[in-house]
């Protein structure tokens, strides 16, 4: 028996030790061991914590193969640390542990690197490779790219695995505007497994029964409908365990000066049912991705979405008109508005010379550069944000506009990532910037198209997703539709926190009628679509009559004065999914201060003026709810099933609650 290096660290209830040939990881809810072996390191145990259950392996295979699909083997004692830190500030605190593992016989040495963040059901691996000698002077044969994508990760499945789950979201929002095109695909197969089973569109896959379960989850840019950089699908196989392939990581994309890294994992446990699971992705998902309520909680305007032609839409980046969107933003309480395409180039052109111009804002367009609006926005008390796309914009040009410019939200558009080195060039030029500003700015990642770009599990330490264009008149599939847009953020929150994707706000009087029944719904309505989300009007404010403006401001300033209780609770979506005719909704709820807040909706084709819904967390308890509109006070019994009744006169229409548990 080889005895690893002898490591002990500690933060908070999340403790890392070595024991005899041991690598024991605790987050104080899960327990994770691994044994060395001279394959490397192997999943011995998954324990969930909070309630004794552990998933127990016996299989002998390493939990990764080498880079090109080969078995590992031959490899060398690991040298082994483990420290606090929170990523250079773009995560949570935790305990890193890195361990770098020689294969002197294949000339690599691979780095895998565990993080356990204190409470957390689930732990995050990752791995990443170096050549030890260059593959011109190796006496191996590799192979250039990989047959099958390489195993990267592998834990237990427990002795009888009844039901696997696997679920994904969708890129390509463009093209999937119609009722029946979920934004969330999910399948579940409920008998036990006899030999293997494979999937690989997913970006997770859960194995469970009625007391609890356990799942991986792909961290990359994989979509449903678009795969991505060697993002390798799942497997659940009967004597291996459940495991993850696609290192995201080509044998030729790695390199002889340093450590290449590959797309990380996280597995997770949960005890219970349903809501169990899903409150366990958002509940691992708000530690990796972490919201700074100074930062991050803001309402966007955007210049693009109110025209016909891009050319009109350019115009609206120009400087006299965005000086008017500051004055109607600050009208209606919007606190950031973001500057899309056209800034960097004449009013209403297309072409752009990098040569002429560059990333810089054209005299043309913006007279004086970006100081006049700079300074008209700082009077009127908003914020500035920019576009710009992903690739040419250099980092000095990032720099160069948010020193002129002040700008604190990007979108950075028109990524499309097909290897590593295309993925990790955008990243870390991303990085580096928002470090340079001490993480005072956050970038909008669009998952609009169906090329590779992010997807919903990676890069979000970064920023936010803008989710849809949603139009008022063409294209013709992207036109703006209340219940499509509720749709796709009801099917975010069931395993994703909202609080991360930017939601659409159209001006519902500008709205096509041949292709969209916006018209019969409300300014208020539209904008309560939203505030689970992230606010983003998607328009030229300036096109609000008097009358809607009247409608949205004081929604927008009662949205204000909960937005951070909204934020601080876990979003768990309400009653039937969108589909014009439901009831249907959100709670967000703060489970350690027992409160939180609704959004109900009965939408324009239902008929019926009451409806129960189940809540989550909530069962044998009275509630006193508040009607933040009406400002009206009731106390309301919870059953034994969580269902309570709500009523809503006129369809459509909707609630916005508040909650607190009184007994």
């Amino acid at each position: 028996m080889s005895i690893l290096p002898e490591i002990s660290c500690a933060f908070e209830n999340a403790t890392v030790t070595t024991d005899q040939d041991r690598l024991i990881v605790s987050t104080g809810r899960m327990q994770r061991i691994w044994q060395w072996t001279d394959q490397g390191l192997v999943t011995r145990e998954v324990s969930d914590l909070s309630s004794g259950r552990s998933w127990v392996n016996q299989a002998e295979k390493c939990d990764w193969q080498l880079p090109d699909g080969s078995e590992a083997s031959g490899a060398e004692m690991p040298i082994l640390q483990a420290r606090v830190q929170d990523d250079g500030g773009f995560t949570r605190q935790h305990i890193c542990v890195r361990a770098e593992i020689p294969y002197p016989a294949q000339g690599l040495t691979l780095q895998c690197t565990v993080w356990a963040y204190p409470h957390a059901p689930g732990i995050r691996t990752q791995l990443a490779a170096r050549w030890d000698v260059p593959p011109a002077a190796s006496s191996e044969p590799r192979r250039q790219g990989k047959p099958f994508p390489a195993r990267n990760e592998q834990v237990p499945l427990g002795p009888s695995p009844q039901r696997r789950r696997f679920f994904g979201y969708y890129n390509d929002t463009q093209r999937r505007n119609d009722t029946h095109q979920n934004l969330l695909k999910e399948e579940v197969i409920d008998h036990p497994l006899q030999g293997s089973e494979w999937c690989d569109w997913a970006n997770a896959a859960c194995v469970e029964d009625a007391d609890g379960g356990i799942a991986l989850v792909k961290e990359s840019h994989k979509c449903v409908n678009k795969a991505g950089h060697d993002t390798g699908g799942f497997i659940c196989d009967r004597t291996q365990g459940l495991s993850c392939s696609g290192w995201g990581l080509h044998p030729e994309e790695i390199s002889s000066e340093g450590f290449t890294a590959g797309w990380a994992t996280w597995c997770l446990v949960w005890s219970g049912g349903d809501l169990a699971r899903e409150i366990t992705f958002k509940t691992f998902d708000r530690l990796r991705f972490p919201i700074d309520p100074a930062r991050d909680i803001y309402i966007q305007a955007n210049t693009w979405g109110s025209t016909e032609t891009s050319a009109d839409a350019r115009r609206a980046a120009c400087q006299p008109s965005v000086m008017q969107e500051i004055d109607t933003c600050a009208e209606l309480g919007i606190d950031v508005l973001q500057i899309d395409d056209g800034w960097q180039v004449p009013p209403g052109n297309s072409s752009w010379d990098p040569q002429a111009n560059g990333w810089h804002p054209h005299p043309e367009s913006h007279p004086g550069g970006w100081a006049p609006l700079r300074g008209h926005a700082k009077a009127r008390g908003v914020k500035l944000g920019l576009w710009a796309a992903a690739t040419p914009i250099s980092l000095d040009e990032l720099k160069a506009n948010y020193t002129e410019g002040g700008f604190v939200q990007y979108k950075l558009d028109f990524a499309d990532l097909r290897c590593r080195s295309e993925i990790d060039s955008l990243m870390q030029k991303v990085r580096d910037f928002i470090s340079w500003t001490d993480h005072k700015v956050r970038v909008n990642w669009d998952v609009t198209e169906n090329e590779p770009r992010y997807g919903y599990f990676f890069a979000r330490e970064y920023g936010c997703i803008f989710l849809e264009n949603r139009k008022p008149l063409r294209p013709q599939n992207v036109i703006y539709r209340p219940h499509t847009v509720l749709r796709d953020l009801w099917q975010v929150a069931k395993y994703l926190n909202p609080h991360r994707f930017q939601c659409v706000i159209q001006n519902v009087d500008r709205v096509s009628q041949d292709f969209s029944d916006a018209h019969l719904h409300s300014h208020a309505y539209a904008v309560a679509i939203a505030l689970m989300g992230i606010p983003l009007f998607f328009q030229e404010t300036k096109y609000y009559t008097v009358e809607a403006k009247k409608e949205i401001a004081p929604l927008l300033a009662l949205y204000k004065k909960q937005r951070e209780v909204i934020y601080g609770g876990i979003v768990h979506p309400l009653g039937d999914p969108p589909d014009n005719a439901s009831w249907t909704g959100f709670q967000s709820h703060l489970p350690d201060e027992n409160r939180g807040t609704l959004l109900i909706f009965r939408e324009r084709c239902n008929a019926q003026t009451e409806a129960e819904l189940q809540m989550g967390w909530l069962s044998n308890c009275q509630i006193e709810m508040t009607d933040l509109v009406q400002q009206s006070t009731e106390v309301k019994t919870v059953g034994s099933d969580g269902r309570v009744t709500f009523k809503i006169d006129q369809a459509p229409g909707f609630l916005f609650l508040s909650y607190t548990i009184s007994g």
